[in-house]
């Protein structure tokens, strides 16, 4: 039977400060893969921008980045509404003064029969995966452009590429169109030293995945991964860390797939 806890965040590896001094805001950080993130980029010398909407959860993402030397706030946010996504950024520049890095990650699940689809299910769904990444993009990319660069990460899935998924018609329609959203705007941004990436886990050890809708098919999906295990949060969070650190300062409009070989297999 499955432990229906979110692992720990264990195991960082020595900082090389490979985001160092950087300013970053991650949505989504009180749990999972933007947890993960959020703890990761201050341990890589960030000074992270935590932001969800469980007050006691973010607040204790900052107590575990400050106990390990790092620089961190939170700003509880319902990435829904417009006043909380413009309190976000106005908090960053109120605090830092600058914006270097964004990872939109904040989303939910949903696994839905075709027929049972409502227009309720469509707005909460599109308004939180895919309208809030091009809402924060919107307010931070005129900040980046003035400080002459910076990089956004969109966290996406594997159900943005051709894995058919029943029940899956509105969640792998929102991922396929934030895949594309980033390419499209990370062309337009190119001469302005902004690069904009995707993010695409596959099945991952969260809260959300654990405990959310389809959760009893964990095991399942896990027995479909060619090295039968899921994959951790910290392991996504390594990745985004890549893709927002100036290592990746030629990779741009790109799709990082972590599913260890799953897709096609």
């Amino acid at each position: 039977m499955t432990d229906r806890r979110e692992p720990e965040v264990t195991g960082l590896r020595p900082s090389a400060n490979r985001l160092k001094d950087k300013v970053t805001i991650v949505t989504g950080s009180t749990s999972g893969i933007g947890k993960a993130s959020a703890i990761l980029f201050a341990h890589e010398g960030a000074k992270v921008v935590v932001v969800g909407r469980r007050v006691e959860k973010g607040e204790a993402v900052v107590k575990t980045i400050k106990d390990n030397g790092g620089e961190a706030i939170f700003v509880r946010a319902d990435m829904t509404v417009e006043e909380d996504v413009q309190n976000v950024v106005k908090t960053t520049m109120d605090t830092w003064g600058r914006v270097d890095c964004l990872f939109n990650n904040a989303g939910c699940l949903i696994t839905k029969p075709t027929v049972e689809l409502t227009r309720e299910d469509w707005d909460k769904f599109t308004n939180l995966d895919a309208y809030s990444y091009l809402r924060m993009m919107q307010l931070v990319l005129p900040i980046m452009e003035k400080q002459g660069g910076g990089s956004i990460v969109n966290c996406s899935s594997l159900a943005a590429f051709d894995n058919a998924i029943p029940g899956g018609a509105l969640y792998c329609f929102v991922k396929a169109g934030v895949n594309h959203m980033t390419h499209c705007i990370a062309a337009e941004y190119a001469d302005k030293h902004i690069r904009v990436n995707n993010l695409n886990p596959g099945l991952i050890e969260t809260e959300m995945v654990l405990t959310g809708p389809g959760a009893d098919g964990f095991d399942y999906i896990k027995s479909l991964v060619p090295c039968k295990r899921a994959g951790t949060a910290l392991e996504c969070a390594y990745a985004a860390l890549y893709l927002l650190s100036d290592e990746a300062s030629y990779t741009s409009g790109a799709s990082l797939l972590l599913d260890h070989g799953q897709r096609g297999y």
